[in-house]
């Protein structure tokens, strides 16, 4: 199981969020637009490392639109459809 804490600092990384921290971001905050700022081209590389870390594929568009509306609704996700090492 992945934690908030673990899924942020992952996203950190991922995007070289600079001067972000984990403990700044809200569970239910939106990685798009208002939330943490996440572009098109950010969804893509969101989807490459979901594949990569988790194996997770999304088989369409609208499902990832869901799973991608929030830090929480993302970890829920990584939680019951990913491969994760705890």
């Amino acid at each position: 199981m992945i934690t908030t804490e673990q899924l942020k600092s992952e996203l950190i990384e991922l995007f070289n969020l600079e001067g972000v921290n984990a403990h700044e971001i809200a569970d239910d905050d939106a990685l798009f637009q208002d939330g943490l700022g996440l572009d098109s081209v950010d969804a893509i590389e969101l989807t490459i490392f979901l594949d990569n870390e988790y194996g997770i594929v999304f088989s369409n568009i609208a499902e990832s639109e869901k799973v991608f509306s929030s830090i929480k609704t993302l970890q829920d996700y990584i939680n019951a459809h990913g491969k994760t090492d705890a």
